[in-house]
């Protein structure tokens, strides 16, 4: 099942818990927002739009059937005090919120554990919006490539709803709501894994029965002091361009584009042996 189909079916599996017709969805932009735009347009909804935050409070709209507003990428949370108003201000707009929390690599803000769907809860609650895990469940064994965002995807659906909203199962909502799907934990173990910070070796003249009786010697290969520096390595990690490309463009910065190579290339060995 490639990206789209799995965009389709978390789509489906929020639709088909609507018991009445869904009149309009309004998407805000973020990652996929067209993708999902067209996702949605697939499965019957004849209203459906793109826009901002900032747009879509200032200018709200009434809606004669149910609004669904898909959060693509996080609401503005530099404080408890704005993260408040943010989701105040969008449950007055729509009746179900599908939503995603701004992942921690791309927050501007690290005072606050805003990239978990257990902080939204709370704040969805205190408007009176209940917690649907409706999509994971759907979508959890699919094959997708950015699985950083589907794992913390959740639905808020408003309790003056009604029947509007089918209860799946009991209704009941399990007590731990923030995951990490596998793929997303192993990729972070393979980066960790290619850039280790010391390695063991063995010599090769060493005779490996000495390893049995604890006399064979450890041998430590220390990085360079540049990984002391503050947030290095994750500078590393998140650099999302190709090692030459930096090359190209930063010729002078010999030493990062080289460890970028190595760690690009570690990277990718082990995730073709695996």
């Amino acid at each position: 099942m490639n990206d789209s189909e799995t965009r389709s079916l978390a789509v489906e599996s929020v639709i088909s818990a609507c018991k009445q017709p869904v009149s309009e969805v309004i998407v805000l932009g973020g990652r996929n927002h067209s993708d999902w735009c067209d996702a949605y347009r697939l499965h019957g909804v004849a209203q459906v739009s793109h826009s901002t935050f900032g747009k879509l409070v200032q200018s709200p709209t009434a809606s004669d059937g149910l609004r669904i507003v898909h959060v693509t990428k996080g609401l503005p949370a530099a404080s408890l005090n704005e993260a408040e108003r943010s989701v105040s201000l969008i449950t007055e707009i729509a009746d179900i919120v599908v939503f995603t929390p701004v992942s921690a690599a791309e927050q501007d803000v690290q005072d606050l554990l805003i990239a978990w769907p257990s902080f939204w809860a709370m704040l969805f609650l205190a408007e009176g919006f209940m917690l649907r895990d409706v999509v994971r469940p759907a979508i959890w064994n699919s094959f997708y490539s950015d699985w950083e965002t589907l794992q913390s995807t959740i639905v808020f659906t408003n309790t003056e709803l009604g029947d509007a909203w089918e209860d799946i199962g009991d209704g009941s909502v399990s007590s731990v709501i923030d995951y990490v799907h596998p793929s997303t934990h192993e990729v972070s173990l393979k980066r960790l894994l290619a850039l280790q910070t010391s390695a063991t070796l063995m010599p090769d003249f060493f005779d490996s029965s000495a390893d049995a009786q604890g006399l064979a010697p450890n041998i430590h290969i220390a990085l360079p002091k540049r990984y002391l520096k503050k947030d290095y390595e994750n500078k590393l990690f998140q650099e999302q361009r190709k090692w030459w490309k930096v090359a190209l463009s930063a010729p002078w910065q010999a030493s990062y584009w080289r460890d970028l190579w190595r760690l690009q290339r570690r990277t990718k060995r082990r995730m073709k042996s695996s």
